[in-house]
């Protein structure tokens, strides 16, 4: 017996590419919307010249003193200011209150 493969229709095939590309385009649109929201952020909290701002997680939390829903940015950035490496969390809660918990090592050039 021979087994015969069917091949997959243009249609298909079509519709998995286009598929793929909306899905890269979306993921590629979030992160940019990530790092420009924490860029804000560190920009109220006086980090005025950043650069390479890179967000790796954001979580949605409840501030238990004042009982306000906010978000924490896990993020990385240059700040080119103090020519520092700077990683830790932003916070930002929806009354507008920043946080920040941040780390920052001189760069060595």
């Amino acid at each position: 017996m021979e087994n015969e493969v069917r091949k997959l229709p243009k249609k298909t095939i079509i519709i998995m590419i286009i598929l793929g590309l909306l899905g890269i385009v979306w993921f590629v649109a979030v992160a940019y919307g990530q790092s420009v929201k924490a860029t804000k952020i560190l920009n109220t909290l006086g980090y005025k010249n950043v650069s390479d701002v890179k967000v790796y997680a954001n979580h949605q939390f409840i501030r238990e003193d004042i009982n306000v829903k906010g978000f924490k940015y896990t993020i990385s950035f240059t700040n080119l200011d103090t020519n520092e490496e700077c990683k830790g969390f932003v916070l930002k809660d929806f009354k507008r209150n920043v946080e920040k918990d941040l780390i920052c090592q001189k760069i060595d050039n």
